[in-house]
């Protein structure tokens, strides 16, 4: 049985950013996602969990991060506003499938 299908329940979100606090105005999207490492909290007990993701927009005091988040009995694409000291740039080293450079 593969992975995908082991998955339970949703997973509850994570302490997010408020959709009121953002300024739309000050919103800056990417032309291109950049990916980041985001330090996911939340305010059930779990503990603090690091995340693979891609910032998709920011402002000066928050981002819009995309990771992968289990949704039901699948893992999907979510995003949510978090504030900007919880990013981190992470760096996709090229990958040659086997070809020398």
């Amino acid at each position: 049985m593969s992975g995908l299908n082991q998955c339970g329940e949703p997973e509850r979100d994570p302490v997010l950013v408020a959709h009121q606090a953002i300024d739309p105005i000050r919103i800056t999207h990417a032309h291109k996602a950049l990916p980041v490492w985001v330090r996911l909290t939340f305010d059930d007990g779990r503990p603090e969990r690091l995340e693979k993701g891609f910032a998709q927009a920011w402002t000066d005091r928050h981002v819009l991060v995309q990771v992968l988040w289990v949704i039901s009995y699948y893992r999907g694409a979510r995003e949510f506003w978090v504030d900007a000291a919880q990013v981190t740039r992470r760096v996709i080293e090229p990958q040659w499938l086997g070809r020398s450079a």
